[in-house]
């Protein structure tokens, strides 16, 4: 068998828990600054923090058992029914029978909540767009280059579900 090292996606070189640590506390304040800049000036609807998770997961997945949306969501199955109810009022996500099983529920955004995110998104991606106007070829190329690093991120986070 192969060393870690040498499998694919591995890490190339030893790194020090230290050194670790320390690039987790440089990139945790201003990832979540900059989520919540961008959130608090691009104008939505009044979500609680568990509706606002399961409208972009909702985004993310499609339509869904309410349970899997409990376990991408990492909690349990009334919080994740309690934000759908709460979605369901606003008109941005709706429910109906399970196609294969017609005991179940399957829950998906709304017409008017996919229209809702898509505007948000593209709200907020032409607000960021505007802010990395103002940064040099340099930087932009380097947080281009962090995206992959990234989103391998986040999907180690989610593969942990």
């Amino acid at each position: 068998m192969a060393p870690a090292s040498e499998l694919s996606g591995a890490p190339s070189t030893p790194t020090s828990d230290g050194a670790i640590a320390d690039l987790a506390a440089h990139l945790r304040s201003p990832l979540l600054q900059l989520h919540y800049l961008v959130k608090r000036n691009t104008p939505g609807p009044d979500l609680t923090p568990a509706q606002q998770a399961a409208l972009q997961s909702l985004l993310r997945l499609g339509p869904v058992r309410m349970g899997e949306l409990a376990r991408f969501l990492r909690i349990r199955l009334p919080s994740a029914t309690s934000a759908v109810d709460g979605l369901e009022r606003l008109g941005l996500a709706q429910r109906s029978p399970d196609p294969d099983d017609g005991r179940a529920v399957v829950v998906q955004l709304s017409e008017y909540g996919q229209k809702l995110t898509s505007e948000l998104i593209e709200a907020r991606n032409a607000l960021l767009a505007g802010y990395l106007t103002q940064l040099t070829d340099e930087d932009r190329a380097h947080l281009q280059a962090a995206v992959p690093a990234l989103d391998k991120l986040l999907e180690l986070y989610r593969d942990d579900v």
